[in-house]
């Protein structure tokens, strides 16, 4: 009599047995029934992922992309024939390759890493797909395409810093202010470095609003340091004995960017994010102390109170002399000097970019559209674009490319905001919510907008963008009628050109001379560009330009020439 068990590569034959070895093979038996309950509970699990690479980590072709580590608690396991989405609708978008066990087989109680950076060519362990720091789910399934080993659905991510599971294979994740990919996750808590309370406003009547529009007391921090910093579990008290410990969970929320600035607002009402501190200042109170999380406070800052919406800072950033101003300067620097941009303005974007356009690697990302509306180049080199209200220098155009950035009047510029500014000067470091969000664009102060947009979802391929362009009203582009670097409506919405449409005269016009409207009409130039809004009446044609122009009234329109 032979009977076999077979567990994975392991087998156990037992043939008669006399009886004097029946306790021992008993034994035997024992050990390794055990050994098999122990390889069957062994899991495989979505250990770590850093949704938004900066700086963290690179690959093996030194680029900062998007991550995420595997952890399987048994023997070996190749996962060859696995798959790896970020679409529970889609399970098997990406499949693990089967041509390199080297690249895709877990050493036992070990890690494997996947970049998630839509490259496949860069090898097997690249993936087909990015994650969004937004927050979305990501799925390792079983060769059957069915049986999902593990999943996350995370929540927003800051730059950076990864979320992981507290420790290999425990259920609670947290984030890491320190990676640890390909090793175990154990938190390690950063030392507080330097910063400072830098501007505190408490009367604020019309200063600045919050993302509910309330008018609250606020503060800022300035980080002078060369490397962002977490605010994460560190306390803001007062000597009333008032105090509140940040949120834990929310580094998306309380980051500060290397030399940035911070605000936080003064409300009691830490449900609205976690850069509102859970109390107001009682009248008494005249300090500000921050505490990190090992107990060493970064600053203790006295401040005073005056007349409504004049704030009480440093003279500059970071020093020991302070005053009153009575233009507040949140969310920028102290000695700030206002810059007014440009004629130029966000003309068109898209949040959803599936098969639309793509970039000069073949990508498809989300982009948006920088429109000239001026008679005069502009160089918007040193310009910032955001897509966060708390953080309004999010991406700075370099400012050293100026036959790169420079548009020339009527001339559009398509900036990719795909999270990988590695790729050149007009890729942003990050990438539209395709729920919906807002863009703002900013003057090289900082502080001044030269344009914005909020946008809901915007469906896949569709762009939305201003008809006419520059100043019109935001309207959708359906799917083949996105105008990346072009106008958006080059008729502007005209239904037709007819000589005879209304009673302009003379016509032509020469320079300097009038010429009479009779209906009240918008002026374009022969690129688009919006001259203003004319009559009834005469009109003087130094108003206006030498040229050829369209006079619209109605949506219909005709020729002006002016020579």
């Amino acid at each position: 009599m032979l009977a076999e068990l077979r567990f994975s590569n392991f087998r156990v034959n037992f043939s008669n047995m006399h009886c004097k070895n029946t306790l021992f093979n008993l034994a035997t038996f024992s050990i390794l029934f055990m050994f098999i309950r122990i390889q069957a509970q062994a899991q495989t699990y979505i250990n770590e992922l850093m949704a938004s690479n900066q700086e963290a980590v690179y690959d093996d072709f030194f680029e900062f992309d998007d991550w995420v580590e595997i952890y399987h608690e048994g023997g070996v396991l190749n996962l060859a024939g696995y798959y790896l989405s970020d679409r529970e609708d889609n399970l098997t978008k990406y499949e693990i390759p089967s041509t390199n066990a080297g690249i895709t087989t877990i050493t036992p109680g070990g890690h494997l890493v996947f970049w998630l950076d839509n490259d496949i060519e860069q090898g097997e362990n690249h993936t087909n797909f990015k994650l969004s720091p937004d927050g979305e789910g990501i799925f390792l399934t079983e060769p059957d395409g069915v049986t999902i080993v593990d999943s996350i659905v995370f929540p927003p991510q800051q730059t950076d810093i990864s979320y992981g599971r507290e420790c290999d294979g425990c259920e609670n994740w947290i984030y890491f202010d320190f990676h640890t990919q390909d090793d175990d996750n154990v938190f390690v808590s950063p030392e507080t470095p330097l910063l400072y309370i830098n501007e505190v406003l408490i009367n604020n009547e019309s200063n600045l609003v919050d993302e509910n529009f309330d008018l609250d007391p606020w503060f800022e921090i300035f980080n002078p340091n060369s490397f962002q910093v977490n605010l994460s579990s560190y306390t803001i008290s007062n000597d009333e004995g008032q105090t509140f410990t940040l949120p834990s969970n929310m580094p998306y929320d309380l980051t500060i960017e290397s030399e940035g600035f911070l605000l936080f607002w003064l409300d009691g009402e830490p449900e609205e994010g976690g850069h509102h501190v859970g109390f107001v200042p009682l009248t008494e109170a005249s300090n500000i102390i921050l505490t990190g999380p090992d107990g060493e406070v970064a600053d203790n800052f006295e401040y005073e109170t005056s007349s409504p919406n004049t704030s009480w800072g440093r003279q500059i950033d970071g020093g020991s002399s302070t005053q009153w101003f009575d233009i507040p300067t949140p969310r920028v620097s102290n000695t700030l000097f206002i810059i007014q941009p440009g004629p130029v303005v966000i003309n068109e974007l898209q949040s959803v970019n599936f098969l639309d356009t793509a970039d000069y690697t073949g990508s498809y990302e989300d982009w948006f559209e920088i429109y000239n509306t001026g008679d005069y180049p502009v160089d918007i080199g040193g310009y910032y674009f955001t897509d966060r209200l708390n953080q309004p220098t999010k991406y700075k155009i370099p400012n050293d490319i100026p036959d790169s950035t420079t548009i020339a009047p009527g001339d559009f510029v398509l900036i990719w905001a795909d999270e990988d500014n590695s790729e050149g000067w007009n890729h942003t470091n990050f990438k539209f919510n395709s729920d919906g969000e807002q863009l703002i664009f900013r003057s090289p102060d900082g502080f001044t907008i030269a344009d914005s947009v909020h946008f809901s979802a915007i469906p896949l391929d569709c762009s939305w963008g201003r008809d006419p362009d520059g100043f019109g009203t935001w309207i959708e582009f359906v799917i083949g009628e996105t105008t990346p670097e072009d106008c958006n409506v080059c008729t502007s919405g005209l239904e037709s050109l007819n000589a005879n449409l209304q009673s302009v005269f003379p016509n032509p016009t020469c320079v300097g001379g009038f010429f009479t409207l009779e209906q009240r009409s918008a002026i374009y130039d022969m690129q688009g560009r919006f001259k203003g809004e004319f009559g009834p009446g005469k009109i003087n044609s130094n108003d206006i330009g030498e040229g050829a122009f369209l006079i619209q009234s109605n949506n219909k329109a005709q020729m002006l020439v002016i020579d």
